[in-house]
């Protein structure tokens, strides 16, 4: 019980944070889409390429979600990439007397992974700070295993497709050209059936950037020195 409670807080301060959001942007409409198109003209944009996970919850219980993400980073304002995302391990749970089962107990695994298309764009910018705001599109499936009590027995398997949907905001702070602290929030809706549903939720993350691509591009620079 302790876990619901402060699971439902923490998803109304995030769904709050992104309407307040959503309202700031709508209302510089213009200017945000004229920012938009004068990034896409930079004439080289960066390669970019990194780890991209962040802690999210199923049915109130804290899962970390990995991801490895690749794109173009348009002037620092505006990113493009593709990631690929999934749970390190499955979820796992006990359900006891379920009616769906003739067990007393059956433990539950849940996993999931998807491919998605993402935006970022940085609403702000100073000195070494930068706001951001990704958004992201992917599909992919989730797969709920049952076993027997010793986790070996397999009872019955389900697959699902899965399309989630996820808005967030970050916050961006270099300490050098290619690494940095990054956090967010955000919410992570999930479109598909009802057992794909239930991995709707907020997320948030904390912890250091490293930008791989801006990595390679400095030694590959030095090496031809």
């Amino acid at each position: 019980m302790q876990r619901i409670a402060t699971h439902l807080p923490l998803k109304k301060g995030i769904l709050l944070l992104l309407l307040s959001l959503s309202t700031l942007l709508s209302s510089g409409q213009h200017e945000l889409v004229d920012s938009i198109k004068t990034a896409l003209k930079t004439p080289e944009p960066k390669f970019i390429f990194g780890f991209h996970n962040r802690n999210t919850f199923i049915q109130s219980n804290r899962t970390k979600l990995y991801g490895i993400i690749g794109g173009l980073d348009f002037n620092e304002k505006l990113k493009l990439t593709v990631g690929i995302y999934g749970f390190g391990r499955a979820n796992q749970s006990i359900l006891v007397n379920n009616a769906d089962f003739s067990q007393d107990s059956v433990y539950r695994f849940i996993n999931t992974n998807n491919t998605s298309l993402g935006v970022e764009y940085d609403y702000y910018h100073h000195n070494r700070l930068s706001l951001s705001v990704p958004i992201q599109i992917g599909i992919g499936k989730v797969e709920y295993r049952y076993t027997a009590t010793d986790k070996t027995t397999e009872i019955r398997t389900e697959k699902y497709r899965i399309v989630p949907i996820e808005i967030g905001t970050n916050a961006y702070y270099e300490l050098i050209p290619w690494v940095g602290l990054k956090c967010g929030v955000g919410y992570r809706l999930a479109v598909g059936p009802k057992e794909s549903r239930r991995l709707a939720s907020p997320y948030y993350n904390l912890g250091l950037s490293i930008l791989v691509g801006e990595i390679y591009k400095d030694l590959s620079a030095k090496l031809k020195k």
